[in-house]
């Protein structure tokens, strides 16, 4: 059952080639598939494409979301995780009236250190 005052937000870098950005967009459109409109999950960046985080966040929030779950698609906390993510988020909240839920990147979960760990093994 999907929470109509829960949204989710999959955060990726960025970059000025649109073909890095093919497999966030394939990513999203699994996960879309996958979860049957259980939840609403949208794609945003920090920076060098759109949708910005900014942006995406004011979109959800005029469409009634209250709550942001942000679920970063990076490997480590770097300093963009640990400040300037925070700090972005800080902001968007003051301003749109909204609470955001910033997760650890997915990078950190065994799960997926383990599926990395096996793609190598295998092409080792």
């Amino acid at each position: 059952m999907i929470d109509p005052k829960t949204a989710n937000i999959l955060l990726a870098h960025g970059s000025r080639d649109p073909e890095w950005q093919q497999p966030f967009e394939m990513m999203l459109e699994s996960i879309r598939q996958q979860g049957q409109n259980l939840a609403v999950v949208e794609l945003a960046y920090m920076e060098l494409c759109q949708p910005s985080l900014e942006d995406s966040c004011k979109e959800l929030a005029q469409q009634g979301h209250h709550t942001i779950n942000i679920y970063p698609v990076f490997f480590a906390a770097g300093r963009h995780l640990r400040v300037d993510v925070p700090n972005q988020l800080q902001k968007i909240e003051s301003e749109l009236n909204i609470t955001t839920h910033l997760h650890p990147p997915i990078g950190q979960d065994s799960r997926v250190q383990t599926a990395i760990t096996q793609v190598i093994l295998q092409q080792l």
